[in-house]
């Protein structure tokens, strides 16, 4: 008798078959209950190495012992003719045919009723914010936080493709159906989900959505103790990434170095986090406070102290605090985080940081190393995008940005003015079409629009009626563009009403009316103000250094440098000490330098030129089409030829909304010397004044270059 027939008379085969069906049936039941009973993924593991060290044991076991009337027998005590096998062999046969249609019926159930990831589908997937369940619906930025660390710790894994916060939250309360969600995002899977805490628990629901079908392919609901919020999302990650089938252990999703462990401090975080994106002096202000604390409750709590930078820094452009206070918490913060593991908003601040200390190559390899970090984040997408050196990779860029950030304002405005900026107006007046229908009354989308019309077509009536027109919340560019717009129109009473009431509401708003100062500056020099006109301009309420300021920067603007000279006290010092003198964040210092360069000293423009050389860079990548004030770079950087100025009479756009309607003083600007130097340049320079300012409003420019600085 051969091994292989006595395996089969002793049964081993069929027990060895029924054992195995069996495993199978209480793995699937493992993998159906572990969730509901909140048991941990080494459970699953645990009981599949336990059935696989037994199964020899099994067979050994249907080997060495079989089945009597008396009970179990060792086979060699059993008489061949006493043997019951057959009998037993057809009860195990009946056992396995039980099994096989228990097996059966559980795979036509996984087939046919219950939804699966559809493998030929893209892994693409939205996260959107968390929907507050609480009592007083006062949680909504815990849902959020919850939500965001989710879709961070996704968009790690190189298998998937995350759409952005920005994207992906633009639908946070949206009554939009999942689906129609699902087809804007241009994703195939979209997650949902709710949280409720209450003191210590918190239970947190998910559901994950087909958006081809609408079908939920996975959901479940956690209920744990806050204590183990960061375990759960480590777990609700991974839960997400089986059902839609890509091949990972637990191990390989985990949460962004530099988080705490500290429950208390980790809401304080996220709550500090969502106001830091409001972006207005307020909510920074309320942020930072936020933040503190939660680094308080956590000394290592790095990714807050990154945030905290971040918050400091986006006040130089929204406001909030004092410089004195945002330089030294900022230089304060840097040095903690240089102990801090390594993260994307770690790289972040370290190239911000070596930026703001005019170390500009360091900070190029930073922002894009931060890029390559988190290409996702939303914030790193467009500050690392603005930093790139090439006009051509910036555009290739921002339309890879447009597919995982789809509904980014930032993004598509940015896009906008590379369009415009590189002569493809058709795309540029896709984008704004595309924006207004998705943006009607946003900030962004009124700065892209008056780009469009003030700088690319230098239509004065298109733009007042853009500025007159908008409903959206004011910021600082809608002050700065009403402001300016309507004196350039020749409404003078009306800019000075909306000045008036503005700067009684916050004299901070000083700074955004800087141009609309100047140009009111002017015509009150120049006598073009009637006296309730310039009586009401000198009663707006502005302090005496501001006005002062003013003058300053109307008299380089003239190509006189002495009312600065004295103010910053200049006169004698080195060109060390003027670099440490001056605010190289303003205008004024490059101006002063180009006076003292025509006048024979270029010492100041040598001293210069390192901080300008990426905007050099991309002015001439451009053929200087960034605006006028590449024609001051070139000034720095030597002559112009008269083709060059030619070619910036020729450009398009013409203007810039940063500065609008200083471009009037074309004729007496420093930031025009380098062109000024040539015959035609008087001629092409009056064509524009012709076809522009004196346009607009006869008084902005005289008729005559009377203003004309020659030397």
């Amino acid at each position: 008798m051969t091994f292989f027939t006595e395996l089969k008379r002793r049964n081993v085969f069929k027990v060895a078959s029924v054992y195995l069906v069996t495993c199978w049936i209480i793995l699937q039941i493992v993998a159906v209950i572990s969730p509901a009973l909140h048991l941990p993924t080494l459970f699953s593991t645990i009981t599949t190495v336990i059935l696989a060290i037994a199964f020899p044991f099994v067979c050994i076991f249907a080997w060495a012992f079989e089945l009597t009337p008396q009970g179990l027998k060792r086979t060699h005590e059993v008489d061949i003719n006493e043997s019951i096998r057959e009998q037993t062999g057809s009860k195990i046969n009946y056992i396995l045919a039980a099994a096989l249609a228990l097996a059966l019926a559980f795979i036509s159930y996984q087939n046919w009723f219950v939804r699966s990831a559809d493998e030929s589908l893209e892994r693409s997937i939205a996260v959107l914010p968390f929907e507050d369940m609480s009592r007083d619906n006062s949680q909504g930025y815990f849902g959020d936080g919850i939500a965001e660390e989710i879709l961070n710790s996704l968009a790690r894994l190189n298998q998937l493709v995350v759409i952005s916060r920005t994207s992906s939250f633009n639908f946070k309360d949206s009554q939009t159906d999942i689906r129609k969600i699902g087809e804007l995002l241009n994703v195939n899977y979209v997650l949902e989900g709710s949280v409720r805490k209450d003191k210590d628990k918190v239970r947190i629901t998910a559901q994950l959505i087909e958006v081809a079908t609408g079908a939920h392919i996975w959901s479940q609901t956690y209920d744990r103790e806050l204590t183990s919020i960061f375990d759960l999302q480590d777990e609700l990650t991974f839960a997400i990434t089986q059902a839609l089938k890509l091949n990972l252990l637990p191990e390989q999703v985990e949460h962004e170095a530099g988080m705490t462990t500290n429950p208390d401090a980790y809401e304080l975080f996220i709550q500090g986090r969502e106001l830091a994106y409001q972006r207005t002096s307020e909510s920074l202000e309320q942020a930072a406070d936020l933040l503190q604390q939660a680094i308080k409750l956590d000394p290592q709590f790095y990714l807050a102290k990154a945030q905290l930078y971040m918050v400091y820094n986006f006040a130089l452009d929204y406001g909030g605090f004092t410089e004195v206070l945002r330089e030294a918490e900022t230089e304060r913060l840097f040095w903690e985080l240089l102990a801090a593991p390594d993260f994307p908003l770690k790289t972040l601040v370290m190239a911000k940081h070596a930026e703001n200390n005019i170390k500009l190559e360091v900070s190029q390899v930073l922002f894009q190393q931060a890029y390559a970090q988190a290409p996702n984040d939303p914030l790193i997408q467009n500050i690392s995008t603005l930093r790139l050196d090439n006009y051509q990779d910036m555009i290739l860029r921002r339309e890879q940005i447009l597919k995982t950030n789809p509904q980014s304002q930032v993004n598509m405005s940015n896009l906008g003015y590379l369009y415009l900026v590189t002569e493809e107006p058709a795309k540029a007046q896709a984008l704004l079409s595309r924006m207004e229908r998705l943006f009607p009354d946003s900030s962004l989308n009124f700065v892209s629009n008056l780009y469009f019309s003030y700088a690319y077509q230098q239509d004065i009536e298109a733009t007042l009626a853009l500025v007159n027109g908008y409903r959206g919340e004011p910021n600082a560019d809608y002050r700065r563009a009403k402001s300016a717009v309507n004196i350039l129109a020749g409404n003078i009473d009306t800019a000075l009403d909306y000045m008036a009431a503005e700067l009684r509401q916050s004299p901070d708003y000083t700074e955004q009316f800087i141009n609309a100062f100047l140009l009111l500056l002017d015509l009150d020099m120049r006598g073009k103000l009637n006296e309730q006109q310039r009586l009401r301009y000198q009663q707006l309420p502005v302090n005496e250094s501001t006005k002062t300021e003013l003058l300053t920067h109307y008299k380089l603007l003239l190509g006189d440098e002495t009312l600065y000279e004295q103010q910053q006290q200049l006169a004698g010092v080195s060109v060390e000490e003027f670099m440490q003198r001056v605010d190289l964040n303003r205008s004024e210092p490059y101006d002063y330098a180009a006076i003292k360069k025509r006048k024979g000293d270029d010492s100041y423009v040598l001293a210069l030129q390192t901080n300008l050389a990426n905007a050099n860079s991309l002015c001439q990548q451009t053929q200087n089409k960034l605006g006028w004030w590449c024609a001051g770079l070139m000034y720095f950087k030597g002559d112009i030829s008269l083709q060059q100025t030619q070619n910036m009479f020729k450009r398009q756009p013409m203007l810039y909304t940063f500065t609008i309607g200083i471009e009037k003083f074309i004729l007496s600007s420093p930031a025009f010397y380098g062109m000024s130097q040539h015959p035609e340049f008087e001629p092409l320079a009056n064509e524009f004044l012709d076809n522009t300012f004196r346009k607009w409003n006869p008084d902005l420019v005289p008729e005559k270059a009377i203003e004309s600085a020659k030397h």
